[in-house]
């Protein structure tokens, strides 16, 4: 199992669009790859939010061959999509975590 991370700072400005975007658009797009296991949307508590929330998103792929195809095929694509629509409104780094102990 495999967790992508995906966090990004996201400024006052365009945080309504965004969040609204990430909803109705981008996580619906997600799903539709057939790849991912789950996903969470989540708010950094305890940092600075003076110039904007910061989120983490956690998409789960049950199978390394998933994630693989995904960077492949749409890793990109989103990255692109997200710069050309927020631009600096949303700056995001990404990250990849190995599952070591799953509670079942």
């Amino acid at each position: 199992m495999l967790i992508y991370n995906i966090t990004s700072k996201v400024d006052h400005k365009v945080h309504a669009s965004w969040l609204g975007w990430m909803e109705q658009t981008y996580l619906p797009d997600l799903l539709e790859t057939t790849l991912i296991s789950d996903y969470h949307l989540t708010r950094l508590l305890s940092v600075d939010d003076s110039e904007g929330p910061t989120y983490a998103l956690l998409i789960t792929f049950s199978k390394r061959a998933d994630f693989k195809v995904f960077e492949e095929k749409h890793q990109v694509v989103n990255e692109q999509v997200v710069r050309t629509k927020w631009g600096n409104g949303v700056l995001s780094f990404a990250s990849k975590l190995d599952v070591v102990i799953k509670r079942t």
